[in-house]
């Protein structure tokens, strides 16, 4: 009689990588949470958004990408220029697609921009992001807007579309 190979044990949980850069003091909480929420509206990744925002060295972050076997992100592709004239029988691009703004609504009516973005959707997502950052129970004040918040001062957030493009 055969014995039953043994199930293979799955690879341990792990943080992200990011999570790393906290716990030794290179990058803050506040700051993660504004690449997460930096990542919601332009979907680049958190390690790059870091490395963009001149947060962490691009080569601390080329190191964890290789510990943690993620690959880099391909560079931007250029366009080459062409000579062509614009085809005439192309249908018109797209508007578009509405702006949005987050705001955190004080009890004095003060309005703190915590993001922008493009699309109802995002947006939405966005709003959810900066809800959980001030639902928070660390017991700090959040940061936005290049101020500290007293969390009995915020009456909503909200989305407000941005007109200034109509």
């Amino acid at each position: 009689m055969q014995e039953a190979p043994a199930p293979s044990q799955p690879a341990p949980l792990r943080p992200p990588p990011e999570a790393e850069l906290v716990e030794a003091g290179k990058l803050s909480m506040g700051q993660l949470a504004q690449a997460h929420r930096d990542r919601l509206e332009t979907g680049k990744q958190v390690l790059d958004i870091i490395v963009e925002r001149g947060w962490v060295a691009a080569s601390e972050v080329a190191e964890l990408r290789e510990a943690y076997g993620i690959a880099a992100p391909p560079p931007p592709a250029t366009q080459p220029a062409t000579d062509s004239s614009p085809d005439t029988d192309a249908p018109p691009p797209p508007p578009p697609a509405a702006r949005y703004r987050i705001a955190i609504r004080l009890t004095n009516g003060d309005l703190i921009t915590a993001g922008e973005t493009e699309g109802a959707d995002k947006a939405a997502a966005l709003g959810h992001a900066v809800v959980a950052d001030l639902t928070d129970d660390t017991g700090e004040w959040p940061f936005f807007g290049g101020r500290f918040i007293n969390p009995e001062t915020i009456v909503s957030v909200d989305l407000v579309p941005d007109n200034s493009n109509v």
